[in-house]
């Protein structure tokens, strides 16, 4: 049987991007080869070529051999400089969403051969960002409730199960009958790899829904745990923060609907704090920024609800307080505090 090879690129190949690239290049598959390109942390990346990379899932060890690693764009194209260097078919940008416009900037040259860019990030607006420097009707979004967390380099720890979605963010923009196909047959594929993988993926008809109902729970809880140095479920066991967690995720419906997201009538509150409850050990995400004396992704959470609301010209007290508390987090030295 034919197998076709598939070339897969991770720029800001970090935790998330470790995890699903690792998953992706592990994969026995009788329809696909993958090759799979890592582009990271000098550290991360030279151990990965050494040694391989290991992934700890459900108390396993899986050892990966077959990424290959570059720290910048051009160790890349001098590593193939008298080779035929074939396009990607789909690169993943998993870096922090903060770095996109440097990060796009930087690897313009290896995005001019890649099909298919799907962005594999925390956070809202992205998309608008990322068209700036790819076309839109190529651009791929992924929202995974998936946790992983990078315990040194070239080793990745899969911290929790979740669900995977995938979609076009600019799926309006795609009028011809030739582009919808062409477009259908790149999210089947993508899905048929990371469900071989063993990262269950489903295809959604709008996919910006989902980025938002990821960022109501991130709202409901990754300032709020990050702030008060405490895990998941912990924050729900305060009832004042328990209260303003409402009132946060309440302030970014009401931006949702005045900007015309078409959300579906959940209970967002609720969810939120059944997410807490089932990851209630956990040390969130921006937590681990702040602990780790890096910059967070807060601009595209709570800072994005904080921007929508100032152009509508509506107020949102607590998301502003939360975003401008972690930006000066930030600024300070956490392990002094």
């Amino acid at each position: 049987m034919y197998q076709r090879k598939i070339k897969i690129g991770f720029i800001g190949a970090g935790s998330i991007g470790s995890l699903f690239g690792g998953s992706l290049a592990n994969l026995e598959s009788k329809k696909y080869i993958t090759e799979v390109i890592f582009f990271g942390r000098k550290q991360h990346i030279e151990i990965i070529n050494k040694e391989g990379l290991v992934i700890f899932k459900d108390s396993k060890k899986i050892k990966i051999r077959n990424i290959l690693g570059f720290t910048n764009p051009k160790e890349y194209y001098n590593k193939f400089i008298e080779n035929d260097i074939k396009d990607f078919n789909y690169i993943f940008l998993s870096s922090k969403a903060y770095d996109l416009e440097i990060i796009l900037s930087k690897y313009s040259k290896i995005l001019d051969h890649t099909k298919w860019l799907v962005i594999l990030q925390n956070g809202i607006g992205n998309e608008e960002i990322v068209k700036k420097f790819f076309p839109e009707l190529k651009i791929i979004r992924v929202v995974t409730s998936h946790g992983a967390l990078l315990t040194k380099p070239g080793e990745v720890k899969h911290t929790g199960k979740g669900f995977t979605k995938i979609g076009f963010p600019f799926k309006e923009k795609i009028l011809l009958k030739s582009e919808k196909e062409q477009s259908l047959i790149a999210l089947k594929v993508l899905k048929d790899l990371l469900d071989l993988s063993l990262i269950k993926t489903e295809i959604v008809n709008d996919i910006l829904i989902n980025c938002w109902e990821k960022v109501f729970v991130n709202i409901g809880i990754n300032a709020f745990g990050t702030l008060s140095r405490l895990k998941n479920g912990q924050i729900l066991e305060i009832k004042g923060l328990k209260t303003l967690m409402k009132e946060a995720i309440e302030e970014a419906i009401k931006i949702a609907k005045l900007i015309n997201v078409k959300i579906p009538d959940k209970n967002y509150v609720v969810l939120s704090y059944n997410v807490a409850v089932k990851t209630k050990t956990n040390i969130n995400s921006m937590f681990q920024d702040i602990l780790k004396g890096k910059k967070t992704e807060i601009d595209f959470i709570n800072g994005k609800i904080v921007e929508y609301a100032k152009d509508l010209g509506v107020q949102v007290p607590v998301n502003k307080t939360l975003t401008y508390l972690i930006k000066g987090l930030e600024k300070s030295d956490f392990n002094l505090l």
